[in-house]
């Protein structure tokens, strides 16, 4: 018996010796792919989170009934309502672009309008809205050097004419990628005497473009 155990130990032994495996190593060399597009120039109205304000509004100031002409006024752009340009896209070299800001119908209560872009007896007669874009404030919101409110030009003080939309903002580099907002836009309509009293609507369409 002792003899048959030192034979199954050396086989063990010369068995465990014979089925040491080899390491063998290979590399094989791949690259990975990103493609970032550029995007697309747009506008919008954002809260401070940047998250899109479902149904913005502004209100102007309250007034009374009057058998004479009389003034509201109020704010375009707030804190929690901020007008945004978005530009993406450096491939447009050369170009700048442009916010504006037109009315797509009456000051409407119910049967009751009256109009905002009708200058006769400076707007006293249908009603005249002006647009006061300069008494606004721009503010840069990107990181790039290149990115500041320096870029772009605030639009002038206008009484709406027509169906001529107002300018609110205008790039003067139009090749930098951008985003920013204004807030603080003047509004001031003239209100025609012996307009019935009523809470009215103005609908207004903001819209950028290169150009």
């Amino acid at each position: 018996m002792k003899r048959l155990s030192k034979i199954i130990a050396a086989i063990a032994l010369v068995a465990g010796v014979t089925f040491i495996p080899t390491s063998v190593f290979a590399q094989v060399s791949s690259d990975v792919t990103q493609e970032i597009e550029a995007g697309t120039l747009s506008t919008a109205i954002l809260d401070a989170s940047r998250v899109v304000v479902p149904s913005p509004s502004f209100t102007m100031s309250t007034t009374g009934f009057s058998f004479d002409c009389q003034t509201s006024t109020g704010t375009l752009g707030s804190g929690t309502q901020r007008l945004y340009v978005i530009n993406p896209d450096a491939t447009l070299a050369g170009q700048s672009w442009n916010l504006s800001l037109a009315a797509t119908g009456d000051w409407t209560d119910g049967g009751n309008s009256y109009t905002y872009n009708d200058g006769a007896n400076a707007g006293c007669d249908n009603g005249q809205l002006t647009v006061n874009p300069s008494a606004g404030t721009v503010t840069a919101d990107c990181a790039s050097t290149a990115c500041t409110s320096a870029v772009v030009t605030r639009g002038s003080s206008t009484p709406m004419s027509g169906a001529t939309p107002v300018n609110i903002l205008t790039s003067t580099v139009g090749d930098t990628l951008w985003r920013g907002y204004i807030t603080g836009i003047s509004l001031s309509q003239a209100i025609p005497g012996e307009t019935p009293a009523g809470n009215y609507t103005l609908p207004v369409t903001l819209t950028v473009v290169a150009s």
